[in-house]
């Protein structure tokens, strides 16, 4: 089974990652969403994706 990580964006607009429970993944997901925080959780694949594009994003744009 693949690693998961999960990232909430609070309503201050400020992206945290957070440990994952795997066996109750839906019911964290659903108590982050109803406090009005926006989640995305991805595999081990998709978090070294995403952060290479974050990285290129920032050597081309200088952010």
């Amino acid at each position: 089974m693949a690693r998961k990580h999960m990232f909430v964006t609070g309503t201050d607009g400020k992206t945290r990652e957070l440990p994952v429970d795997e066996k109750h993944l839906d019911k964290q997901i659903r108590e982050h969403r109803n406090a009005g925080r926006e989640v995305t959780v991805l595999d081990e694949d998709e978090r070294i994706k995403y952060g290479l594009l974050a990285e290129k994003i920032r050597r081309t744009t200088g952010y």
